[in-house]
């Protein structure tokens, strides 16, 4: 192991919050269990996810980027989750994205093309089983076509209409959905579309002008219902159910399954004792965006600090210390397989593994040796610092060619958004709290 003191890098920007019951707090108060009420209670409806994982070169609808919105990731399509969406009577599988706002679906028969400037290419978009019919409360006139494009070329169009969303015995009636009719696209055959689980403010950004009214997607329409409390929380389980009936009990042990909870909490065990609570941002908080509101679209949060420890065993805490409290924005979101954090920190990261992390061309990304050494890798929030798993940091199922070089989970990005992915969220319980509008988190205990 490298002996080699890491430097500190340290500066703080302050600010306030108005806090969710009507107090102004710092972000670094902790979040008390008894305070957050029965927000924090288990949900009865807690719906499990499938955890899919793709090969490298194959990329899915919850991980592309829009373009509307400025995002030059270089996201690694290798793991997403769905479930299914019951429509009208039809059960449709979806991606779960809580970096969009709209719930769409290919409609059968639609038109799959191949790349626009690659006239010789084969047209072949991957998509499971579309929705069959029409939607029984018909197509919205008056409206422009629904268009989505994202950055890796990809793109969505279709038309939107009105049907019954139900997700886990929860019913969006009379839901504002577009089905999809021609579209350019990846996927793995598994899924038709997407549930977009962010603000109403980003299903405004629709069509070259980016400025069509905002409308409620599915989440949103439920908890203004009244059948929910306006609160989502996720639950991403690095590994596969096992099938073993005991998945996901608290207690048993056995935690497999990936959960959206609508309305409370998953049931997972997690460490009380760790309970820590952020403000949302609005869109403006991201200044590259070019966004003058601070209305809420997706979920950027502040974290007080990154840290990152030599020695330890993913919890405990080792003998040198680098803590990063540039208060930087970061998108919480399901749809990444990665997390993107700013260069410096990340170079810092990558120098901790002994031997020390390594470039490689072939997959664009950062390895590090399947046996290496791994250093504890942490976000504080409020409190709590939450550390990723060091299986989530060097991950031993995305190898290089010779089977001896692992993937990092932590990449860097050049410019903003920063991202908090699968790779940090496989370590926590995540609470979406939108009628608060905070996130809360909690370790999950090891499983």
């Amino acid at each position: 192991m490298k002996s080699a003191l890491l430097a500190t890098v340290s500066w703080l920007v302050s600010s306030t919050a108005a806090g969710p019951f009507g107090d102004t707090i710092s972000r670094d108060v902790p979040l008390s269990p008894r305070r957050a009420g029965f927000r924090d209670a288990v949900s009865t409806h807690a719906i499990p996810m499938r955890k899919h994982t793709l090969t490298p070169s194959t990329s899915h609808p919850a991980l592309h980027r829009r373009a509307n919105v400025p995002a030059r990731l270089r996201n690694i399509y290798d793991v997403y989750y769905s479930i299914d969406l019951q429509v009208g009577n039809q059960m449709i599988p979806v991606s779960v994205d809580t970096g969009s706002s709209d719930t769409w679906m290919v409609q059968e028969p639609y038109e799959c093309v191949s790349f626009w400037f690659d006239p010789g290419g084969v047209a072949n978009c991957g998509l499971g089983t579309g929705f069959i019919g029409n939607l029984s409360g018909g197509t919205i006139p008056d409206l422009p076509p629904f268009v989505r494009s994202y950055v890796d070329g990809t793109f969505v169009q279709g038309f939107y209409g009105r049907e019954d969303v139900t997700i886990g015995g929860i019913t969006a009636h009379n839901q504002r959905l577009a089905l999809v009719n021609y579209t350019y696209w990846h996927g793995d055959g598994q899924t038709s579309g997407l549930l977009g689980l962010a603000y109403p403010y980003l299903t405004s950004l629709d069509g070259p002008d980016q400025n069509q009214p905002p409308y409620d997607p599915v989440f949103t329409t439920m908890w203004k219902s009244g059948v929910i409390e306006p609160v989502f929380s996720i639950a991403l389980s690095r590994n596969e159910d096992q099938g073993n009936g005991t998945s996901g009990v608290p207690g048993s042990g056995k935690q497999q399954e990936s959960y959206l909870a609508l309305g409370g909490l998953p049931p997972v065990d997690i460490d009380q004792a760790t309970w820590a609570r952020t403000p949302i941002h609005g869109m403006r908080a991201v200044p590259q965006w070019g966004f003058d509101t601070d209305e809420r679209g997706m979920y950027i949060v502040k974290p007080g600090a990154f840290v990152l420890e030599r020695g330890g065993n993913g919890t405990d805490a080792g003998m040198e210390l680098v803590r990063n409290t540039t208060q930087i924005p970061v998108l919480i979101d399901v749809g990444a397989t990665l997390s993107y954090l700013p260069k410096g920190l990340v170079n810092e990261l990558y120098a901790a593994f002994d031997p020390p992390a390594k470039y490689m061309s072939t997959g664009g990304l950062f390895y590090a040796l399947c046996n290496a050494t791994v250093p504890n890798f942490g976000v504080q929030i409020g409190e709590s610092t939450f550390y990723m798993a060091h299986e989530d940091l060097l991950r031993q199922t995305a190898r290089d060619p010779t089977g001896e070089w692992c993937r990092i989970g932590v990449t860097d990005t050049d410019s903003p958004p920063h991202v908090l992915g699968v790779s940090f969220l496989t370590n926590v319980v995540s609470v979406f709290d939108v009628g608060q509008g905070e996130m809360r988190f909690a370790a999950r205990k090891r499983y």
